[in-house]
């Protein structure tokens, strides 16, 4: 990642992942119990990862000509061309829920290694296209018989008419995760989706206005986890210093399940700063606020979440 444009990198770093900070800690924990929800993915540096797609989207700055506020030309088209990358992570979190049972009942912390290996490609017209492949896992302090490790592979389809515009994406993601425990299977899905999302910088570039929605259904095993998701979020991320960016926002699921009597909403406050160490080494510091309403008492909860993490991007 080029320093050359440290807002727009650090921007793309940002979003999401204080939601990241809170909801992966309840997504397996959540299915440990028969009730999965899709976010068990995690933060990498290079891009937002499909957790940040599925709740955000990828968020960018929009071309807006400074002086007069008129839309900037549409740049010339660009050669077809493909990206690699391979990020490598560590974060560490603390919960004061980590049963997701009521309020602070149950902290804990929580470690959370990560690889990714993916590709991004550059279509042409507006159009890009994006592949992963992940290997997740969540080690527990002290609750150790919820620990599991997690696969999943997304990919998402995007397109962008105008510079000036909103973009508008597709996007599939299966994954796995099993219990380090037993060896048991947790929850596996496959989840299609559609969004769009729009972001625009002022303050002379150095700050970013985002918002996001998108729509995911996931088919899943057990299929009592077959549920439709909407997610909508809005921030603000600003650029401190070159190397130093931070963000606050606010976001909003609602969980709707097909094969039992159940509606979930949740509510996530959260803020987190992002340092680049160098062209490779990343690291963020966050914390999280979650409230979790059901129409099943045992799904509703409340966390505080504070995370630190480091990521290599090679």
């Amino acid at each position: 990642m080029a320093r050359t444009n440290p807002m727009r990198a650090s921007s793309l770093l940002l979003v999401g992942a204080g939601i990241l900070c809170g909801s992966s800690v309840g997504a397996v924990a959540q299915a440990q119990k028969g009730k999965s929800n899709a976010t068990a993915t995690f933060e990498s540096a290079s891009r937002q990862t499909s957790a940040q797609v599925e709740d955000l989207g990828v968020i960018e700055e929009t071309v807006v000509d400074g002086k007069d506020g008129k839309s900037a030309p549409p740049p010339k088209e660009e050669e077809s061309r493909t990206k690699y990358r391979a990020n490598l992570s560590l974060r560490s979190d603390f919960t004061s829920n980590a049963k997701l049972s009521g309020d602070h009942s149950s902290g804990d912390v929580l470690f959370f290694p990560g690889l990714e290996l993916g590709l991004n490609t550059n279509l042409g017209r507006g159009f890009a296209f994006d592949i992963a492949g992940k290997v997740e896992s969540a080690l527990y302090s002290k609750f150790d018989e919820r620990a599991f490790i997690g696969y999943s592979v997304p990919a998402t389809l995007e397109w962008r008419p105008r510079p000036n515009l909103p973009r508008i994406y597709v996007g599939t993601e299966a994954y796995r995760f099993d219990s380090f425990d037993t060896g048991d299977l947790v929850t596996e899905a496959l989840g299609v989706g559609v969004g769009t999302d729009y972001g625009i910088s002022f303050d002379h570039g150095n700050s970013l206005a985002f918002i996001g929605y998108n729509f995911t259904h996931y088919f899943s095993d057990p299929s009592v986890d077959n549920r439709g998701v909407h997610r909508a979020v809005v921030g603000v991320a600003h650029q401190f210093k070159p190397q130093l960016t931070g963000q606050i926002f606010y976001a909003y699921e609602f969980s709707d399940y097909e094969d039992v009597d159940r509606h979930d909403s949740r509510h996530v406050v959260a803020a987190n700063m992002v340092y680049q160490f160098n062209r490779h080494l990343f690291g963020n510091v966050g914390g999280s606020f979650i409230d979790n309403d059901s129409t099943q008492d045992r799904a509703s909860y409340q966390a505080v979440v504070g995370s630190l993490g480091l990521t290599w991007q090679f």
